[in-house]
């Protein structure tokens, strides 16, 4: 297990609410990346039928479709604190409606350009099904600034300290050495570059080439997966260098818009080959945190 700052870090709560879903293009079609048009779902609100650990792909006119619940606040200052605070794996808690009491789980940070900011909280089944639109959540975030002892040019982002311990990164040649699903080969890197600092939103990977999807065997990704982004670094930002790495984790569905498709999240990031991804098919944070018992995790 690698050493980290955890006991240094800043523990605060913060807050938002249910919200509404959104339909990506407002009013009007979405045109997809081969000139069709599609009314989108699955952004924001309260999804029943898509949970951290399932595939991005074969959900119905969804188009990035969010797993679970998307929080967020109506005031902007206070939903850039819960946003950029927020990281994977902290304890969230319902504060009110019939799920009070309640507690779940984050798995990722959502929101780009024209969509709003939003933080993604898992609950179990039950819970899920009390919750209503308007419900207050809190968020005990923990992890911005979080560093790995001796990797001072390795930056860590969104990750909760327990979660980082528990995704078996082990430290060998002067290397991290961190399992994902898959490497992603840096063309494939799509809408999000460059956008706002990498505590925001979410960077896609491509998914509107055929070709590319089967080459690159993108139709095994499912939401919460661990990958690896081949020659990007994300320390300020999000953009193509060579020789640099970044571990993302997948946090929604595939989408039909050109230069669009599963959203990650980067978490990892080094710019000279500090940081080696190592295969394992198991990389996914439903098994890491224990959120799946339906898939034998």
């Amino acid at each position: 297990m690698v050493k980290t700052n955890k006991d240094r870090l800043l523990e605060l709560n913060v807050m938002g609410e249910v919200n509404h879903p959104q339909l990506i293009g407002g009013r009007s079609y979405i045109t997809t990346w081969d000139g069709r048009p599609k009314l989108s779902m699955g952004y924001g609100g309260i999804n029943y039928s898509v949970k951290v650990g399932d595939p991005v792909f074969g959900w119905e006119e969804a188009d990035h479709a969010e797993p679970g619940v998307s929080v967020s606040n109506k005031d902007s200052g206070s939903n850039n604190a819960l946003c950029s605070y927020s990281c994977i794996g902290n304890e969230s808690l319902v504060l009110s409606g019939d799920a009070k009491g309640s507690l779940g789980t984050v798995t990722g940070k959502s929101g780009y350009v024209t969509m709003p900011d939003s933080v993604l909280v898992h609950f179990d089944g039950e819970t899920l099904q009390k919750l209503a639109i308007g419900d207050k959540v809190q968020v005990r975030t923990r992890g911005l600034g979080l560093k790995v002892e001796g990797f001072d040019h390795v930056k860590v982002y969104g990750l909760d300290p327990a979660l980082l311990e528990k995704m078996s990164v082990r430290e060998g040649g002067g290397h991290l050495k961190v399992p994902v699903s898959m490497v992603v080969p840096p063309h494939l890197m799509g809408q999000g570059v460059g956008e706002r600092p990498t505590e925001f939103g979410y960077w896609c990977i491509q998914t509107t080439c055929p070709q590319s999807v089967e080459e690159n065997g993108l139709r095994r990704l499912r939401i919460g997966d661990v990958v690896a982004l081949l020659d990007q670094y994300c320390g300020y930002g999000r953009g193509y260098l060579r020789g640099a790495m970044t571990i993302g984790v997948v946090i929604h569905g595939a989408s039909d818009i050109a230069g669009h498709g599963p959203g990650v999240n980067p978490v990892i990031t080094c710019r000279s080959g500090e940081v080696v991804p190592r295969i394992d098919s198991g990389a996914n944070i439903a098994r890491y945190l224990a959120l799946r018992k339906d898939l034998g995790w």
